[in-house]
């Protein structure tokens, strides 16, 4: 069955090409290297952006862009990755991947190109899951993305009135 992702977003950000991961990293990758991040549903998407926002700083100009990855499109996942026996972070240099951070995992896994997603636990919610897209894989190519729809955060989030 086809995979369903979501991503909310400033507009700016819809194009899920990313340059924001880029630019700055993330959890999953180090600056330099492009990834999009999405969720498995528009509430986890909602929950990410949260804790990164304070009260003062009301949201606007937000979307929500989904896609669907198609079943012939690879996926791996975060147990599969800390499966490999090592990480070669520098020459010489090894690293179990079992202990290697999420960053160093992330580097890895888009440096291997063995997959164009990668599935990983939500550290917001441990029991949904986030999904990491490398723009430069291959089958990148294939992942379906729908147009971008105005999304508006509910005023009760930030403890205003609506």
């Amino acid at each position: 069955m086809p995979l369903r992702l979501y991503r909310v977003c400033r507009a700016k950000h819809a194009r899920l090409d990313g340059y924001g991961a880029k630019l700055v990293g993330g959890r999953w990758n180090s600056p330099g290297r492009a990834v999009v991040y999405m969720t498995e549903s528009v509430s986890l998407a909602i929950l990410e952006n949260l804790v990164h926002m304070a009260r003062e700083d009301f949201p606007t100009g937000y979307v929500v862009v989904s896609a669907t990855v198609p079943e012939l499109v690879s996926v791996c996942t975060e147990a599969q990755l800390r499966s490999i026996e090592y990480l070669h972070l520098y020459p010489g240099v090894t690293l179990p991947l079992l202990s290697a951070t999420s960053q160093q995992l992330g580097d890895y896994w888009l440096e291997s190109g063995m997959s164009a997603v990668l599935k990983v636990a939500s550290s917001v919610v441990p029991t949904e899951h986030n999904f990491l897209l490398n723009p430069e894989h291959s089958d990148f190519g294939r992942i379906e993305v729908d147009e971008a729809i105005l999304f508006r955060f509910d005023s009760r989030l930030f403890g205003l009135t609506s």
